[in-house]
């Protein structure tokens, strides 16, 4: 009964934000659905990535890799004459299928060198598109049958937000996203205590990539052109990451407000000063580092109106048996 009573008060208390989302497009405010279809976007590529980088701790700078490819085989796809739910799951299982691929390798190596190892694989998918003409387009780019999808791509985008925010805590809660947060605290001793360390590895990077594929379908869908330099830039290779250190990696809260932040930044600047677009992205994780180590959702003023929303909602009280644990944790 008392579960059944915390699930109410978490409906009712998101019952508003719902209800909003909903009416959204039909208020005659195109911008706030673009913007929001956007946001939608990067908050599923920076929860998802969160997942490997945060939960598990290895930084993966290549996480684009999986958007772009998402993307790619989306625009391949619908070219093709296929309908856009086998085109999206053909996205997420080319993604899923390279990170598994990629992973074994890829996983031997550790700290500094994984990163760098993982963005290296963004530079060569944006020159192999560039160089696969026939298929890809080249550097011209890939453009997708026209058509006016943005009230339909708004709601996938949300819908799949939703769903990536959700996976991620209960992926963490589970007895898979324990064994993925103790290889982040200590990799040997978890191995030493019978975790499948490499298998886990590998089926976390398998689990983030979905999303971000899909994430990569959905937006050629809508915007039916992508560039290789559009989908594996450095640009969409570090904005995920920026967003989750922003908001703080390691929490369900983080990269959530990460993204909002990162987002509304961008679009002040593409409008004021396109000019500092990329270098924002230094000034922010510059302060982070030396003002907010944890990122915001770690600063007292989060943890402070956190604290209250869960409580409001019955989520964490004092007899709530994960209090200050997994993905809710405030510390």
């Amino acid at each position: 009964m008392t579960g059944k009573i915390r699930v109410g008060r978490a409906m009712a208390a998101l019952f508003p934000l719902a209800v909003v989302l909903l009416i959204l497009p039909w208020l005659s405010v195109p911008y706030l659905t673009v913007w929001m279809f956007l946001f939608s976007i990067s908050l599923t590529l920076a929860v998802s990535y969160d997942i490997v980088g945060g939960y598990m701790g290895y930084m993966n700078l290549g996480h684009a890799v999986f958007f772009g490819l998402g993307a790619y085989t989306t625009g391949l796809a619908l070219n093709q004459g296929a309908h856009l739910s086998l085109s999206l799951c053909c996205a997420g299982l080319v993604a899923a299928t390279f990170a598994a691929l990629a992973g074994f390798p890829l996983f031997r190596l550790r700290g500094p060198y994984f990163a760098l190892g993982t963005f290296g694989l963004v530079g060569l998918m944006e020159v192999l598109c560039r160089n696969l003409r026939d298929i890809t387009g080249g550097a011209g780019g890939l453009s997708t049958p026209a058509g006016d999808h943005s009230v339909a791509a708004y709601f996938l985008s949300v819908a799949l937000a939703a769903g990536t925010i959700l996976l991620s805590g209960a992926l963490v809660r589970s007895r898979f996203g324990l064994g993925i947060l103790s290889i982040r605290e200590d990799e040997e001793a978890s191995r030493a205590f019978g975790t499948p360390v490499t298998l886990y590895k590998n089926l976390a990077l398998v689990v983030s990539a979905v999303p971000a594929g899909l994430a990569g379908g959905i937006y050629v869908w809508n915007v039916t052109y992508i560039s290789p330099s559009s989908v594996f830039g450095l640009e969409t290779a570090l904005s995920p990451i920026v967003m989750a250190l922003l908001g703080g990696t390691g929490t369900l809260f983080g990269p959530i407000a990460g993204a909002f932040v990162l987002t509304a930044l961008q679009e002040v600047l593409w409008t004021k000063m396109p000019y500092l677009h990329l270098t924002m992205y230094g000034i922010i994780m510059i302060v982070v580092g030396l003002f907010m180590p944890g990122g915001l959702a770690r600063t007292a003023f989060f943890r402070s109106m956190a604290r209250l929303f869960l409580r409001d909602t019955g989520v964490e009280g004092e007899d709530h048996p994960h209090r200050d644990k997994g993905p809710f944790r405030l510390r």
